[in-house]
C-alpha cells in the first residue's frame, strides 16, 4: 500500500500492510490533519524512526476491527487523537493515519457523531484545553506556543484563567479576545505556564524565568518529549483523551471564522509543510490517487 512516511525526509513510498492487532482497528483516512507534529518532523526538530508512517490526527472510517475491538464500530467514522495511552504518539512512536490502509491503536480514536462537521477535528486538542481549564482555575497561565494547542487552550481558558497570556514565537499570529499576547515574557506575573512548542526557545524561557514549584504544563503527544523536564518545577501532563463536552465546546467557541484561521485545507502534502497556518486539512483521497 502507499503510505506517507519518514526516510530522511517526508515522501511516499510503497509500504507492506499492517496486520490488526487485538486491540487496533484497520481505517481509511478521509482527512489529515497537519499541525506542529509535524511541523517539527519537516524541520529536523522531531526525529522519527525511518519508515514510519505519518500523519498525528485526522478523521478516518473504520473498515475492519481487532478481536478486542466492538465489531458494531465497523464502517463509524471517526477522529484520531494524535496519542495512544497504550502506545504512544500516533505518526511518531506508532505508525500514523497517512496510508492507504492505516492500523491505529483503538484507544486513539473516538467515533464521531452520524452529522459531524469538519471543525470536529480538532477533537484532540480541544479536549486537552478543556483538561487545561481545571488546572489552572484562578492562576495567571502564560501559554507558550503558536500552534492549535496554544491557541485553542487559550480561548477555552479565557474566564477560568485569572489571566492568561500567550508568547508566540513562531510566526502566524490569532488574536482571540480576552487573550493577551505578550512579545516580553519577562515582565509577566505568572502562576503556571503550558509548553505547547517543541522548540528550544521555550526551554530557554522556562529556565530563566520559573521559579522553584511552579506549575509547568505539558501536551502529551510522545512519550519520549521532553527529554529533560527542569526538576525543581511541578510538572504536570495532559494527555488528548475521550473527554465530556468536547464536541459541545467545539460547537459552542470555535466558529467558522475562528477555525479558518486556525487551519487551512489543501489537496498536495508539498504545499502543505510546514504549515501556513497552526494546522492544515489535506483531502487523503487526493494523497493516494
Amino acid at each position: 500500500m502507499q503510505a506517507i512516511v519518514f526516510d530522511l525526509g517526508i515522501t511516499k513510498k510503497d509500504v507492506v500492510e499492517k496486520p490488526i492487532n487485538k486491540d487496533f482497528v484497520m481505517v481509511s483516512p478521509l482527512k489529515v490533519l497537519l499541525s506542529g507534529i509535524e511541523n517539527a518532523i519537516f524541520s529536523g526538530i522531531l526525529w522519527v524512526e525511518p519508515n514510519k508512517i505519518l500523519g498525528s490526527s485526522g478523521i478516518v472510517k473504520i473498515r475492519d476491527i481487532g478481536l478486542e475491538v466492538d465489531k458494531g464500530l465497523e464502517n463509524r467514522d471517526a477522529v484520531v487523537l494524535p496519542y495512544s495511552k497504550k502506545y504512544g504518539g500516533i505518526g511518531t512512536e506508532v505508525d500514523g493515519i497517512m496510508a492507504e490502509k492505516p492500523v491505529l491503536p483503538y484507544d486513539s480514536i473516538v467515533i464521531l457523531p452520524e452529522d459531524y462537521e469538519l471543525k470536529y477535528i480538532l477533537y484532540g486538542y480541544a479536549s486537552i484545553a478543556l483538561q487545561l481549564r481545571k488546572v489552572i482555575k484562578g492562576l495567571n497561565l502564560l501559554i507558550l506556543g503558536g500552534g492549535l494547542t496554544s491557541y485553542i487552550s487559550a480561548l477555552a481558558t479565557v474566564g477560568y484563567a485569572n489571566k492568561t497570556y500567550i508568547y508566540n514565537d513562531e510566526g502566524y499570529k490569532l488574536r482571540l479576545y480576552g487573550v493577551e499576547e505578550v512579545k516580553n515574557s519577562d515582565n509577566i506575573k505568572f502562576d503556571a505556564v503550558f509548553i505547547t512548542t517543541m522548540r528550544s526557545w521555550a526551554r530557554i524561557i522556562i529556565q530563566n524565568l520559573a521559579r522553584e514549584g511552579d506549575l509547568l504544563i505539558l501536551p502529551r503527544f510522545l512519550n519520549s518529549w521532553p527529554a529533560l523536564i527542569p526538576s525543581r518545577l511541578n510538572v504536570k501532563f495532559i494527555e488528548p483523551s475521550k473527554f465530556d463536552g468536547v464536541f459541545e465546546f467545539i460547537d459552542e467557541q470555535i466558529s467558522e471564522k475562528i477555525f479558518k484561521e486556525l487551519v487551512a485545507e489543501s489537496d498536495t502534502l508539498e504545499a502543505s509543510l510546514p504549515t501556513p497556518k497552526p494546522g492544515v486539512i489535506l483531502d487523503a483521497k487526493k494523497i493516494f490517487t
